[in-house]
């Protein structure tokens, strides 16, 4: 199955088209479609896709000139040198009649085998390959090695990448397009657990044309498993990606166990701040984390407000219901852990994930609002907390959002709390125009629905009601 990546497939549609030689880098962590895009975009092309992996150069070589020689089978007889295996390609695709594209899968593990693997490449573009009807794509899933070898200014092939594409997770407005069918509430519950991942909606058994089922049914029969791939995913991912798996894995226990701030982090894991920052900074390029700041903060870097989160929604998942209860998983007492999961995983984890859609909803302008919003986030200080605060700081105008996610529509006494909260956000005070919008799940009372038919005291109608059911 290949869902959306339209924008993604237009970007690699016109740099084909392109009549010069092209060298486009996609990246971005792994699950996330980056191989399915690829493929889904050679269909119809004449294309040589090579997946490297851990093993010494001259085994990787000999696997990219085997793959050479299903499609052209003069490559077999090639010694396996960079020079005449992509001297052989430079030939090939100037007798092609349409553009010939070669694929270097994995190629962070290329460039570990053999750290000259950017310089050589760097080399034959220049010398051989920029020039002819070639399209090079190279892939690769560790964002901060891709990074280094492909994009960075010390990189030998910076200058010569014609495109990149950092792919990430499917956002909610493009789940919810995907599986129009099912209600609302259904993908809002999907998404929460995947975060959009292609693979882990995958793995999870749905698909669009199916009916939604009882999510907590579907991830007994999987997540919940000890035969399941997707029962040790995290495990498997950090320890595929990161040379010290245990640190990272500590960090986002501790984090998934409520310690947001850098000092409660490193004091969780016994160790100084200073040597935590550089592991979190990894997690993130592989977003896995974030650290969020108040969205009305203008310098992020600077300020001391900022808590760390897990922004994988299925990390944060296993973190919370998997891992915790393993043992009990692995004794057989799985009805015992559903009932722990069923008693907090509507009212405390969709209800967080119902944020981020919200918070997606708006940035994807999903429903009419009265200005285009430039950032969107949350907003906190000591002693008040709002959802979801979106703004624009050209023009002066903010919007203040609660997402409430609870089975009982929502009543005036949460608009009131929102205009107190609402109060405290020091923001253009003097000359700023606002609005309030309450998402709910469950919709709302009469006397919250009256005062949103009427205009404001400020003269304009500041009310948006926001249900999706």
């Amino acid at each position: 199955m290949f869902w959306d990546r339209e924008q993604e497939m237009d970007a690699l549609e016109r740099a084909y088209a392109r009549p010069e030689g092209q060298l486009v880098v996609i990246y971005g962590r792994r699950r996330v479609g980056k191989t399915a895009l690829i493929r889904e975009f050679g269909r119809g092309k004449p294309v040589i896709f090579f997946l490297a992996d851990r093993q010494i150069e001259t085994v990787q070589r000999m696997g990219l000139r085997r793959e050479m020689a299903a499609v052209y089978p003069a490559a077999g007889r090639l010694e396996p040198t960079w020079d005449n295996l992509l001297g052989f390609i430079a030939e090939q695709s100037a007798r092609e009649g349409s553009k010939l594209v070669l694929v270097l899968d994995e190629f962070q593990y290329l460039a570990q085998s053999n750290p000259a693997v950017p310089s050589i490449l760097q080399r034959l573009w220049d010398m051989q390959l920029h020039d002819r009807n070639l399209m090079l794509i190279l892939c690769g899933s560790l964002v901060g090695m891709m990074f280094d070898t492909c994009l960075s200014y010390s990189s030998p092939l910076f200058g010569r990448r014609t495109g990149a594409l950092k792919l990430k997770p499917l956002r909610f407005h493009q789940v919810r397009q995907i599986f129009a069918a099912w209600p609302f509430d259904e993908v809002v519950r999907l998404y929460a657990v995947t975060g959009g991942v292609p693979h882990y909606i995958r793995m999870l058994g749905v698909t669009p044309d199916a009916e939604p089922g009882d999510i907590i049914r579907r991830l007994e029969q999987t997540v919940f498993q000890p035969s399941d791939l997707l029962y040790d995913e995290p495990r498997f991912i950090l320890s595929g990606e990161l040379a010290e798996p245990i640190t990272y894995f500590s960090i986002l226990q501790a984090i998934a166990a409520g310690e947001h701030r850098l000092g409660k982090i490193a004091r969780a894991l016994a160790v100084q701040t200073n040597r935590i920052t550089r592991y979190l900074n990894v997690l993130t390029e592989l977003d896995l984390v974030e650290r969020r700041v108040p969205v009305t903060v203008a310098l992020p870097t600077r300020t001391r407000r900022g808590l760390w989160t897990i922004t994988d929604h299925f990390f944060r998942f296993w973190f919370r219901y998997v891992f915790p209860y393993q043992g009990d998983l692995e004794m057989g007492r799985t009805d015992e852990v559903l009932r722990q999961v069923r008693q907090t995983f509507e009212s405390q984890f969709v209800a967080a994930a119902f944020e981020d859609v919200c918070a997606d909803l708006v940035m994807s302008r999903s429903f009419s609002l009265p200005f285009h919003p430039l950032k969107v986030g949350g907003w906190w200080d000591k002693n008040a907390e709002i959802d979801l605060v979106a703004l624009n700081d050209e023009t002066g105008e903010i919007l203040f959002g609660e997402c409430k996610w609870t089975e009982q529509p929502v009543g005036m006494d949460v608009l009131q709390h929102l205009y107190a909260a609402s109060r405290r956000v020091k923001w253009h005070n003097d000359s700023r125009r606002e609005w309030f919008a309450i998402f709910s799940r469950a919709g709302f009372q009469d006397e919250l629905v009256a005062r949103a038919q009427r205009p404001g005291d400020v003269g304009y109608r500041d009310v948006l009601l926001v249900q999706e059911s």
